[in-house]
Order: structure tokens, then sequence, then C-alpha cells
């Protein structure tokens, strides 16, 4: 006795613990951490920001050193005529003029004919033609569009888990039913038994009672079936244990909030949507920056000076400009293309908002619809149940029949289950109008 005593006192104490720490909250924390999905989102929005980076990065100066090696098939010279000189007069009868040699001179090498050169080359943009600030603008707008795309993916992650984690509730409160009414017919049994062994049933009664054990055994198959699917897919997406779900028990409540906590359009594909329209504006603006001329730095510095020719300078810098007048009207239909793009986009935002109201109206009236079931589900329970009692004192006053006995418990789990189901349903209507208004998040959970 004593050993049972503490088998169930752990027993208890592990499940408290299971559902203090197993909460939606925590397992939707899980999920968001595991999701590679989400992952790969949140990468889009890190390469936006290396994009930006790289945009300002065009202001930076581009240093390079180079080395080429050159033979030609001789050097290059200039040749000097040889020079003739004028014969000497020294004006004596008997000398003749002495007639002198012509000065011939080496050729002149300009460029040897082994070329061996080694420089740093520098260039640096002063000014883009308004093109860089205006692509930043573009993937900054961009990015927000991806960081609104990881905010879709969140709520789709806290959906799904709720759903599934509800899904438990609903099995497991479903099964406590099942054990209700498995209780009361157990208990029916014994009166039975009892009531043949004097004469006051049939064998008949007792086997209409064994067929509704019977159903009861197999709805419990099936729902303990359901919860193994149910705990494999909350596994699968938060990576938690399957034994710490096995020992998870959770309830379900009314889910109560606020029905103007906010429009569709502050939904975040909606806001994506948006972003993407000023991205493609910004767009647009850095094609036509192409017509503006783009003023840049640029400079030398031989780092080898014995191959050099002496036409070769050792250095220089300058500025250059350079301006694109006529490219054969490539950049005018980049453009045209561009303004496209924006119509379509815009055209894209007016249809989801048009979409997404028509949605959210339906959310609402589920919503209300729900919320009216639940009401209608509680007042059947509570009529199940008094004609439970009825039939059962009945039935045991040898007033009614087993059948009218055996069809009260089966309305008593019809109305229990209903009510489950009622619950289930309106938390999802819930759940569905926070999606719609882009306010499913982890603090408006409950």
């Amino acid at each position: 006795m004593y050993l049972y005593i503490i088998l169930q006192c752990c027993n208890f104490s592990n499940n408290a613990l299971a559902q203090s720490m197993l909460d939606r909250n925590t397992v939707i924390s899980k999920s968001i951490e595991k999701s590679y999905t989400l992952q790969n989102q949140k990468i889009e929005v890190a390469k936006d920001k290396l994009d930006k980076k790289k945009v300002f990065q065009t202001y930076l100066p581009n240093l390079s050193f180079n080395s080429t090696y050159t033979k030609l098939n001789d050097d290059i010279m200039f040749k000097i005529p040889p020079i003739d000189l004028p014969a000497i007069d020294l004006k004596i009868p008997s000398i003749q003029p002495i007639k002198l040699d012509p000065i011939t001179m080496d050729p002149l090498v300009l460029q040897k004919k082994n070329i061996f050169k080694m420089d740093a080359t520098a260039s640096m943009v002063l000014f883009t033609g308004f093109k860089a600030p205006y692509t930043y603008k573009a993937i900054k707008h961009k990015q927000n569009a991806d960081e609104q795309m990881v905010n879709k993916e969140t709520i789709d992650i806290i959906k799904e888990v709720i759903e599934y984690y509800d899904k438990m509730a609903v099995v497991d409160q479903s099964l406590k039913v099942l054990k209700e009414s498995e209780q009361r017919l157990e208990e029916e049994t014994r009166f039975v038994l009892k009531a043949i062994n004097v004469g006051l049933a049939t064998p008949y009664d007792r086997s209409k009672i064994e067929l509704a054990q019977q159903d009861i055994i197999a709805k419990k198959i099936e729902l303990y079936t359901n919860r193994k699917l149910i705990i494999s897919k909350l596994n699968q997406l938060s990576g938690i244990g399957k034994f710490d779900f096995e020992m998870l028990h959770p309830t379900l409540e009314v889910w109560v909030t606020n029905a103007s906590i906010g429009t569709v359009e502050d939904r975040p594909e909606v806001k994506a949507l948006k972003e993407a329209e000023i991205a493609l504006n910004y767009k647009k603006k850095t094609t036509m920056t192409s017509y503006v001329p783009v003023v840049y730095a640029f400079g030398k510095r031989e780092l080898r000076e014995n191959d050099l020719s002496v036409l070769d300078p050792k250095w220089y810098v300058g500025v250059g400009l350079k301006w694109n007048v006529f490219d054969g009207l490539q950049n005018y239909r980049d453009v045209q293309k561009n303004k496209l793009e924006e119509i379509t986009a815009h055209n894209n935002i007016e249809n989801a908002i048009s979409l997404y109201n028509v949605g959210y109206d339906k959310v609402q009236y589920e919503l209300e619809l729900a919320t009216q079931l639940v009401s209608v589900a509680v007042k059947k329970k509570g009529s199940a149940s008094k004609g439970l009692e009825i039939a059962i004192s009945q039935y045991e006053q040898g007033l009614g029949s087993i059948t009218e006995r055996v069809a009260a418990e089966t309305d008593m789990q019809m109305a229990q289950m209903d009510y489950i189901q009622a619950i289930y349903k309106q938390r999802m209507a819930t759940l569905n109008l926070l999606e719609a208004t882009g306010k499913l998040t982890l603090e408006n959970i409950k």
C-alpha cells in the first residue's frame, strides 16, 4: 500500500511537472527555434543586410597590385644617322684640306625587349549619380518585406502548434469522458449481475451493457492512436521528446479575445507586399540614374622602374567622368519594365486586401457561431446529465428498460464530446481571427 501511494504521488508529480514545463508557449518557443523554414527566411534578411553594406562599400577605394612580363621581338630604339663633318681647310697651299670621318652614335633605346613591370593601381567612386543611395533604399525595403515574411512564418508555426496542442487536449478530455462512462457502466454491470441472481434482470440486459462497453473500448483505441500521431507531430515541430508529451495532459478553455484588435492590413503578408512595392519604386529610380554621369578618381604607382620606357611615368593620379549618353534604349526599356512591375505590385496589394477582408468577415462569423454553439453544448450537456440520472434511477427501480439506460449513457457521451468539440472549434475560430489580423503572437495566446 505504501509503495502504491508513493508511485501515485510520483506519477502526479511528473504530470504536474510536465504540465508546467510544456505549456503552449513553451512548445511554440521550441518550435520557433527549431523551424528550418524560419531559419532560412532569417537568412534572407541577413543577406539583405550584407547587400546594404555592399552598397556603401561602393565608395571605398579599390586597390590592386599588378605584375606583367612582356617579351618583344626586339628593343624599341631610335637610330641616329651618321653626322658628316665638313673638311678642315688650313689655307696652306701645300696642304690639302683635312677630311674628317663622319660621327656615328649608338641607337637610342626607348624600350628594352624584355619588360617586367609591377605597379599598384587604385580607383575610387566619388559620385554614383544617385545610384548608390537609391539602391540602398530599395534593399532596405526589401529587407523590411523579408522581415514581415519572418513574422508570417512565425504565425504559421504558432498556429500549427496550437492546433495540435489543442487536439491533444481534445483527445485527453474525450478519454476522461469515456473513463467516466466506463465507470458508470461497470457500476451498472455489478447492479445487473445482482439483479440477475434474484431474477430482476435478464442476460439480455448484461449483453447490452457489454456492447456499450465494447463501443467505449473501440473509441479509446481510436483516441489513443490519434494521441500517438499528435505526439509524433509535436515532437517533429518542437524537437521535444515524445516521452515528455506522453506525460502531458492539457485542458481546454474558451478563448476570449477582443474582436477589434486589428485589421487585415496588419497582416505581415500585406505589409510585405507594401514594402515590396516601395522597393520596386526605388529600383525604378536606380535604373533612371544611368542617365546621370559617374565621377571617379584613379591613380597608379610603378613599383619597379628598371624596365620602364622613357615615355612611361612613375606615377599618376586623375579624376574621370563617365556619362552614358546613349545605350541603344536598353535603359529606357528597363524603366518601362519597372513601371509595369510597380503596377503589378499595387494590384497584388489591392487584391490581397480584398481577399483578406472577405476572410476576415468569414472568421468573425465563424467565431460568433462557435461561441453560440458552446452555449448550446453546455445546455445539451446539462440536459443529458439529468436524463442519465433519470434513466439510471428508473432502470434500477424497474421502471425503465436497459435500452433506455444505454441510450441515455450514449447521449451523455455525445453531449460531453460535443461540448469538447465546441470549445475546440471556438478556440480555432479565435486562432483564425488573430491570424487574420496579424495579432497571433505569444503575448496574445491563452
